[in-house]
């Protein structure tokens, strides 16, 4: 699923959610799993600022965008860095 997918499927998301997401989407990124976590970290730190909370499933979405356009194994490096951070929100 690409951005186009998501504004144009009824997912439940608000639009103030969903232009943030276009927005972040159209962001430049690089093609390797460091340049997508830092997007990421900067994401979460705009989404801060603008007051917006993603769900985990908004959450899980958008790492989804994100990590499309990513080889198999920089997919992998970034799941494992999600696990991690995962556990140790717990």
């Amino acid at each position: 699923m690409n951005i186009d997918d998501l504004m144009n499927a009824s997912t439940g998301i608000s639009p103030e959610k969903l232009a943030f997401l276009k927005a972040f989407a159209n962001m430049p990124s690089g093609n390797n799993s460091a340049a997508m976590m830092r997007q990421l970290t900067k994401c979460q730190q705009q989404a801060r600022k603008e007051n917006i909370q993603f769900t985990p499933d908004e959450q899980n979405l958008l790492i989804e965008l994100l990590t499309a356009n990513l080889s198999p194994a920089e997919k992998a490096k970034v799941n494992q860095v999600m696990a991690i951070l995962k556990m140790n929100q717990k």
